[in-house]
């Protein structure tokens, strides 16, 4: 295992070229198409969509904003329409209700270089919901739900090269509310709440090194360690690595609560269920 990570090390030293950033660049000004997105790029803003999405019923809308290269403000957000993919295979919608799930994502991204050594800050707040209807001579169900996030993380790193760095830092996250429509105005639901709150913090420390090269491409590899194990502990990270590692997680943290057997504690996959990591996706 120390010869495969020296050997990933050496590698990223090698092809490096001058980036020292971690935020994607604006696009040039005018239309753009890349291979997840289509958009329009004026003046220090783009707004963009990926249809591919939307063809699986997530229909999406992002926006950029450039304060400077190395700070982005970034909001996001769908509706989801979960009858759309199943209509492929001849399922029928239903024809009594509706059901949607959407979800709204925000965050400051700053990458601050000074010398050799870097400071990154990020503060993202995420909301996810449902809204559902369906009316059936014996049953009228009527719920709109949904959650508010918070997350952010702080990272020191300094730069071996100009694309290649080393880096330290702290994450966390916190649920802020849970929103119901309509009210229940029950003071065991107002509790629940309460105590879903206090059980969702969070907190882990990441370490590693980190490889840029172009525009986009990014490499990192690193350990992370939980601080304060929290229920929101499977929201942590940013790339798909991290939310390969959640799903694990996820079963883990809930058949604690649940006072079960972890069905998936045997499963070990390197690199992704393990605390120690490698993620291609880790710029902004």
């Amino acid at each position: 295992m120390k010869k495969i990570i020296i050997g990933i090390i050496v590698i990223m030293s090698i092809i490096s070229f001058a980036i020292k950033s971690d935020i994607v660049p604006q696009h040039d000004k005018g239309l753009f198409v890349n291979f997840e997105s289509i958009g329009y790029s004026v003046s220090n803003l783009e707004i963009s969509t990926a249809p591919l999405l939307d063809i699986l019923g997530v229909y999406n809308l992002g926006l950029r904003y450039y304060l400077t290269d190395l700070m982005v403000l970034n909001i996001n957000g769908g509706i989801i329409d979960p009858f759309v993919f199943p209509s492929y295979f001849g399922q029928p919608r239903p024809d009594n209700g509706y059901l949607y799930i959407y979800y709204l994502n925000g965050y400051n991204h700053n990458n601050f270089n000074f010398g050799k050594f870097s400071l990154k800050t990020h503060a993202q707040a995420s909301m996810y919901g449902i809204t559902m209807k369906f009316e059936d001579p014996d049953l009228q169900f009527n719920l709109g739900l949904n959650s508010i996030i918070a997350k952010g993380f702080s990272q020191l790193g300094y730069y071996i090269t100009d694309s290649l760095e080393i880096f330290g830092g702290i994450e966390g996250g916190y649920l802020l509310a849970v929103n119901v429509n309509p009210d229940p105005n029950d003071p065991d639901f107002d509790a629940f709440i309460k105590k879903a709150k206090e059980d969702s913090l969070y907190s882990i420390s990441r370490a590693g090194v980190r490889f840029y090269s172009g525009d986009v491409f990014g490499l990192e590899l690193g350990y992370r360690l939980t601080l304060i194990q929290g229920a929101l502990q499977f929201l942590q990270g940013y790339n798909p690595t991290d939310y390969l590692y959640n799903s694990v997680s996820m079963v883990s943290i809930y058949t604690q609560i649940l006072d079960q057997e972890d069905p998936l504690k045997d499963i070990n996959i390197p690199f992704i269920t393990t605390d120690y990591y490698l993620s291609f996706t880790v710029r902004f």
